[in-house]
């Protein structure tokens, strides 16, 4: 009865209302994007971040802001991070479940008709960055990245 009596008011809400009230009363995430850059030589971008754990390499990337496609924070972050263009994103895992947290893991290449790039690291937040190549990755990786790596590997070095 009671909710019956609650379904009338909700279907009276515009819609507005309706998101306002669903947002207030439900969990909130955070959305991230990382991943996978190759560069023409077929080398992979990794890079030791000052908020990380202490001297582990990983992807770049960071927090997804309101309205932005996660593609588009993905090649946002890249530029940000290391003052490089990205280009053929494709999704290639999603994790979820770590603290109310979404994890979208992407691989790009880097953008070779921007002419003359070269890596320049966001000092705030990047310690070092550099290209690796996949049989001479470093030990000190975050494990489920080094696993996406392993995952791709094969179909990143014949692109």
């Amino acid at each position: 009865m009671f909710l019956d009596f609650l379904f009338q008011i909700w279907r009276r809400l515009s819609g507005y209302l309706q998101w306002w009230f669903l947002w207030l009363f439900n969990n909130k995430f955070m959305v991230c994007v990382s991943g996978v850059v190759v560069n023409e030589n077929g080398q992979l971008l990794l890079q030791r971040h000052r908020h990380w754990v202490r001297d582990v390499w990983g992807f770049p990337g960071g927090i997804v802001q309101s309205g932005e496609t996660l593609e588009d924070a993905f090649a946002r972050e890249v530029l940000e991070e290391t003052g490089l263009t990205i280009t053929d994103i494709k999704l290639v895992r999603v994790v979820s479940g770590y603290r109310m947290r979404l994890e979208a893991y992407y691989c790009a290449k880097l953008d070779t008709k921007t002419c003359g790039q070269e890596l320049k690291m966001q000092e705030q937040e990047v310690l070092e960055a550099r290209f690796f190549s996949f049989d001479d990755l470093p030990n000190n990786m975050l494990s489920l990245q080094r696993e996406i790596v392993h995952q791709l590997k094969g179909r990143l070095v014949q692109r």
